[in-house]
């Protein structure tokens, strides 16, 4: 069996589309999209939708992974406090929405942070999540395992079939 590398793929995080939760709470849409560096026809691509709680508790999980690479040259991206107040300014979900956008893109080259367990989590679909969308709009098939290989360092051909070109 040959071994299919991580680096065989191009990683794109973009954060857009934020709304605002009829609970109160501001929803991001974050999409992970990888492209094959060999095949670029090859895409996957994962969305979910995410509170700016979950984006500050990945920031402070990544974060901590990459203090301990002991990677002093490079900074990690800041995050913006959480506040009661202004939450729902414009200027403020448009702050939090770059902030984890830069945090996302940050991770793209360093393969310990994009294989984290912790970030593999975060791109995993719950369906019993507060963050679903609302009825109108199309739910898709949950993510399995095997759909979130591309995330797994140690994944080897032929043990899981992945599903490109898959819109989730």
């Amino acid at each position: 069996m040959s071994r299919k590398l991580k680096e065989d793929y191009y990683r794109f995080f973009s954060v857009t589309d934020p709304r605002t939760h009829e609970k109160g709470h501001t929803e991001y849409k974050v999409t992970a999209r990888f492209v094959s560096k060999r095949h670029p026809d090859d895409v996957k691509e994962v969305v979910v939708w995410r509170r700016f709680s979950e984006l500050k508790k990945l920031h402070g999980e990544l974060a901590y992974t990459h203090r301990n690479l002991f990677r002093r040259e490079e900074e990690f991206p800041p995050f913006p406090r959480a506040q009661l107040f202004g939450r729902f300014d414009g200027a403020v979900i448009e702050e939090r929405r770059k902030a984890a956008e830069a945090m996302l893109q940050f991770t793209t080259s360093i393969p310990a942070l994009y294989n984290s367990p912790q970030l593999k989590e975060f791109f995993r679909v719950r369906h019993t999540q507060r963050g679903l969308p609302s009825p109108k709009e199309e739910v898709p098939p949950p993510l399995s395992d095997n759909d979130l290989a591309v995330f797994d360092p140690c994944y080897k051909q032929g043990d899981a079939k992945i599903n490109v070109n898959v819109i989730i």
